[in-house]
C-alpha cells in the first residue's frame, strides 16, 4: 500500500475527482483528500508507477503539479476508492488555484434558456470561478471560503456529491436560488437581479458611470467617448493615467489594435490580463490613452461581463479599478464615496483584494506590468532551507513569503507611502500570507532604503520574531528576481528603471552589475554618467529639471535651454536651478534621462503617473539612420566592491574599477540636433536609445556569465531589443514575475537560498 503526496495547484480545480476517476478506472482501492497545509493525499493499494505516470500526464487543465512524493505503508483493509473529509496528515505548503475566467462549457449554460443557471452571473464549475480571492483559509473547502455564507441548495448539493458531474466538489458553485446575487443601488431606488445588470448597461450607454462590483474589487465603468472619460478623469483626478478598456470579444479588438499570436494567445486565457497592445490609429481612444499609442485591453472574464455586454449596444467600455489616486482598490461599500452615479453590488465577500493583471509584449517575450488576478497565487521554486518574508519595494509593492523551498509572490499592492494602502492593503496581505502558509521566518527582506515604509515595517517584524533583518541593495534585488526564475547563481545584469536607494547614499537606476554567489562577489561595474536630481524628488515630477541637469553639467550655463522657458512652472527659473544645482542629489537613473529626453522632444513636461514621460516618449518613436556617435564610455575608481548585495553588521564596501557611460555630452548633441530640424523628434528619440543600448551592452558583453535585465525600463518596446541585439547573445527577463518594482519582493527573497553561507 502506498501514500502519495501532491503539492502544486490542486485544490479547487477538480482534482480530486480527477483522482477518484482515475482511481476507479483502474480498479484500485483507497482514498483522497485534501490535507490542511493544501496538499492532496492519496492512498491506493497498488499500480502505483502506472498511477503516478497517469497522475501527471491526465491531470485536469487548471491543476499545477510540483511535487509528488510516494512512500510504501502497511496496508489497512479497504473496500473502494472513496474521497474522504480534509483534514488528517499534514504535507508541504501548497495553495488553491488563482481566480479563473468563466470557461466556455459555463458560457454555453449561461446563455441557454433551459439551464437552471441561464443569465445568472455567479456560474461556475471545477475549471472556473472564484478561487483565490474568496479563499480564508486551507484547506480549500467551502467552509474556509467566503462561499460558506450560502448553504448549496438540493440541486447543487446534488451536483456537488455526484462524481459523474462537472461540479462535483467544485467549492464556488452556487445557483439564483442559493447562490450570491446582483442589485443595482441607485441614489433613489435599488433594482435586484437581472435587471440590475440590464439597467447597467442602460446608465453605461447612456453616458453615466457605473461602479461595478466584479471577482477582486471594484470597477468604475462608462463609455469611451471622449468627452465621458474626460468627465471620469476629473472625478477621479487621473488627468492623464491610461484607463483600462473591456471589448466585447477579439474581433471588436482587432477592428481598433493589432494582435500577435501570443497577444490572442494571452487576451483568450484564463488569467485574460489586461495586455497593452499598439493601436492601429495613434489618435483613437485618445482620452482613455492621451497621447500613447498603444491601449490596454482585455476581454470579459467573469460571467457579469458577458450578460453585461449583452445588453450593452456599446463594444468597448472603461473598466478601471475603482479607487483614488495611489489608494487601493474598493471591495466594499467604501465605493459610494466616489459619488458616481450608480453601484452594482454583489453580496458575496471578497476576503483577498485582486486587481487586473497586467502585461506586455516586448520583442516576442510576455512581461508583467502588474502581477495580479489570475497570477496569484502560484509557487515558484526556491532552493532555500531557510522560511521568510520579503516585504518589497515601495511603489507597485508585493510580498513574497518563502516557505520550504516555495515562493509565493503577493498580488499586486501598489504604493505603500500612501497610509490607506500601507495600512489596510500591505499590512493584511502580510498576515494573510503568513497565516495562511504558517509562516515562522528565519528571515525577512527589505529594501535598503531607510525611511520607506516597508523597512520600517521589516524592521518592526523581525524584532517581534526574533529573526534576521535583510536589507537588500534595490537594484541587485531586481537582478535576482530574474536569477531566481532561471536558479542562476551567477550573473551579470543590468538594471535599469526610475529610482532606487544605492549603497552609497545616491540614486541609481541605470546599472551594471555582477552577482557571483558561488564566489561570493559582488560588484557595481558599470553605471549611467550621475547628474543631479534639481529639488530632489520635484525632478521626478519635473522632467525639464533633469533635462537642464544635463545641460547644466557639461555646458556650464543654460543658454541653448532658452526656448524652454515657457515650460517652467510657476517659482521655477534657470537661474534657480543653477543656484542649487552642486547641492542637489546626483543619480544614474536611465528613467530620469528618458524624462529628461521627452521634455528635451517636446513631449512631455510634467509626471501625474508612474512612468508618464517615458511612455509618452516610446510613443513617439521612429526608427532611423541618425546616429549620436559611438558609446562614451570612462573609466572611474570609486566605491563599488561589495561582499554582499545586502547590507547588515558584516556588509563592507572596497575601491574598485567603475565603466561609466557618458550621457551628458549625447543630450547636449541631441538638443542641437533638434532645435536645427524638430521633423527628427522620433528619429532622435530612438537614437539616444540606440547609444544608451549600445553603451550597455558594450560594458556588459565581455564577461562570460548569463545576462539578466530587470527594471522598469525594461517593458520599453525599442530599448529592450536593441539591447540584446547589441550583446549579440540571449538576455534574460523577468517572465513570471513582474520586471519592475512589482517583482521586487520576489529577488529579495532569493536572498534565502544564500544566507547559510553569507
Amino acid at each position: 500500500m502506498y501514500r502519495i503526496i501532491v503539492r502544486g495547484i490542486v485544490q479547487g480545480v477538480g482534482f480530486r475527482p480527477f483522482v477518484y476517476r482515475l482511481a476507479k478506472s483502474m480498479n484500485i482501492k483507497g482514498y483522497v483528500k485534501n490535507t490542511g497545509t493544501g496538499c492532496v493525499e492519496i492512498v491506493i493499494d497498488g499500480k502505483v508507477e502506472e498511477f503516478v505516470r497517469r497522475l501527471k500526464n491526465e491531470k485536469p487543465p487548471m491543476a499545477e503539479i510540483s511535487s509528488v512524493e510516494v512512500e510504501e505503508i502497511e496496508d489497512v483493509p479497504l473496500s473502494d476508492f472513496v474521497i474522504e473529509k480534509s483534514g488528517g496528515k499534514k504535507g508541504g505548503l501548497s495553495l488553491p488555484p488563482p481566480d479563473i475566467a468563466v470557461c466556455d462549457q459555463c458560457l454555453k449554460e449561461l446563455f441557454d434558456p433551459k439551464n437552471r443557471r441561464y443569465l445568472y452571473s455567479f456560474i461556475s464549475c471545477t475549471d472556473c470561478g472564484a478561487r483565490f480571492s474568496v479563499a480564508i483559509r486551507l484547506p480549500y473547502d467551502r467552509e474556509n471560503t467566503t462561499f460558506a455564507d450560502f448553504p448549496l441548495c438540493d440541486e447543487c448539493r446534488r451536483e456537488y456529491w455526484s462524481i459523474e458531474d462537472r461540479r462535483y466538489y467544485a467549492q464556488s458553485i452556487a445557483c439564483p436560488k442559493c447562490g450570491p446575487h446582483y442589485e443595482l443601488v441607485l441614489p433613489d431606488r435599488i433594482i435586484k437581479g437581472l435587471d440590475a445588470i440590464r439597467k447597467t448597461a442602460e446608465l453605461i450607454d447612456e453616458g453615466k458611470f457605473v461602479a461595478i462590483k466584479g471577482i477582486g474589487g471594484y470597477h468604475i465603468a462608462c463609455v469611451t467617448d471622449d468627452d465621458i472619460v474626460f468627465k471620469l478623469r476629473k472625478k477621479l483626478g487621473r488627468p492623464q493615467q491610461p484607463f483600462a478598456v473591456m471589448a466585447r470579444d477579439l474581433d471588436t479588438v482587432k477592428s481598433i489594435a493589432y494582435v500577435s499570436k501570443d497577444e490572442e494567445k494571452a487576451l483568450k486565457s484564463y488569467i485574460r490580463p489586461i495586455t497593452v497592445l499598439k493601436k492601429k490609429d495613434p489618435k483613437s481612444f485618445f482620452a482613455v490613452a492621451p497621447h500613447l499609442d498603444t491601449i490596454g485591453i482585455m476581454l470579459p472574464y467573469a460571467p457579469v461581463h458577458y450578460i453585461l455586454f449583452e445588453y450593452l449596444k456599446s463594444d468597448f467600455i472603461v473598466m478601471t479599478s475603482a479607487n483614488k489616486p495611489g489608494e487601493p482598490m474598493f471591495i466594499d461599500d467604501g465605493v459610494f464615496s466616489l459619488n458616481l452615479d450608480a453601484v452594482l453590488r454583489h453580496n458575496l465577500k471578497i476576503h483577498n483584494r485582486v486587481d487586473d493583471s497586467v502585461i506586455k509584449f516586448v520583442a516576442g517575450r510576455r512581461l508583467i506590468i502588474r502581477r495580479s488576478r489570475g497570477f496569484v497565487p502560484k509557487v515558484l521554486r526556491i532552493d532555500s532551507k531557510l522560511n521568510g518574508l520579503a516585504v518589497g519595494a515601495e511603489l507597485y509593492n508585493s510580498i513574497t513569503v518563502l516557505k520550504e523551498g516555495n515562493a509565493i509572490v503577493s498580488q499586486y499592492i501598489g504604493n505603500t507611502a500612501n497610509f490607506k494602502t500601507f495600512n489596510e492593503f500591505f499590512k493584511r496581505a502580510v498576515d494573510f500570507f503568513m497565516r495562511f502558509v504558517d509562516l515562522k521566518p528565519d528571515f525577512i527582506a527589505c529594501d535598503l532604503h531607510p525611511q520607506f515604509n516597508t523597512t520600517l515595517f521589516a524592521e518592526k517584524l523581525a524584532e517581534k520574531y526574533e529573526c534576521r533583518l535583510i536589507r537588500v541593495q534595490h537594484h541587485f534585488a531586481h537582478a535576482m528576481s530574474v536569477m531566481a526564475e532561471h536558479g542562476f547563481t551567477k550573473a551579470l545584469a543590468i538594471t535599469v528603471d526610475g529610482v532606487g536607494y544605492g549603497f552609497d547614499g545616491r540614486i541609481w537606476g541605470g546599472e551594471v552589475l555582477l552577482l557571483d554567489f558561488d564566489r561570493n562577489e559582488f560588484r557595481r561595474i558599470g553605471r549611467l554618467e550621475n547628474f543631479k536630481l534639481i529639488g530632489g524628488d520635484l525632478a521626478t515630477h519635473y522632467p525639464l529639471r533633469v533635462l537642464f541637469s544635463l545641460i547644466y553639467k557639461e555646458l556650464g550655463d543654460y543658454e541653448i535651454l532658452k526656448p524652454y522657458e515657457r515650460y517652467l512652472h510657476e517659482g521655477e527659473s534657470f537661474e534657480i536651478f543653477a543656484r542649487i544645482h552642486d547641492n542637489s542629489v546626483e543619480s544614474s537613473s536611465l528613467g530620469r534621462v528618458l524624462d529628461a529626453v521627452s521634455a528635451m522632444l517636446e513631449v512631455c513636461f510634467k509626471r501625474t503617473y508612474e512612468g508618464e514621460p517615458a511612455m509618452k516618449l516610446e510613443s513617439i518613436v521612429e526608427r532611423s539612420e541618425v546616429e549620436l556617435g559611438d558609446p562614451i564610455i570612462e573609466e572611474v575608481r570609486e566605491e563599488s566592491v561589495y561582499n554582499k548585495p545586502f547590507a547588515d553588521d558584516e556588509w563592507k564596501a572596497k575601491t574598485g574599477d567603475v565603466k561609466v557611460l557618458r550621457i551628458s555630452p549625447v543630450i547636449c548633441k541631441a538638443l542641437e540636433l533638434y532645435q536645427a530640424n524638430k521633423s527628427l523628434r522620433g528619429a532622435i528619440a530612438y537614437a539616444i536609445m540606440e547609444y544608451i543600448a549600445k553603451g550597455f551592452a558594450e560594458i556588459a558583453k565581455s564577461y562570460n556569465l548569463p545576462i539578466v535585465m530587470s527594471g522598469g525600463v525594461v517593458f520599453n518596446s525599442y530599448f529592450t531589443p536593441l539591447v540584446e541585439r547589441y550583446i549579440g547573445r540571449r538576455v534574460y527577463v523577468n517572465e513570471e514575475v513582474a520586471c519592475g518594482d512589482n517583482g521586487i519582493s520576489f529577488g529579495q527573497i532569493y536572498i534565502g537560498r544564500f544566507l547559510n553561507d553569507s
